[in-house]
């Protein structure tokens, strides 16, 4: 069985992944932004759990390094 951080780590790397291919993304914040919304309408358990807070600025911090 997988512990909680390899399923942490398996759902960011799969953010990433997507985040990399997106097809919208110019790699500027607004790009971002419009992975959020598609995000949240394909695949909703990608995005972090509400206990962790607010979920596009989490999303921000999965995603460092990867936009502008």
């Amino acid at each position: 069985m997988l512990s909680q951080n390899d399923m942490e780590a398996m759902r960011l790397a799969r953010v990433r992944q997507l985040f990399e291919a997106f097809q919208n993304s110019d790699g500027s914040e607004t790009g971002l932004a419009k992975f959020y919304y598609w995000l949240q309408d394909h695949y909703p358990h990608l995005l972090p759990p509400a206990h962790v807070g607010d979920a596009y600025q989490q999303l921000k911090v999965d995603l460092s390094g990867l936009y502008k």
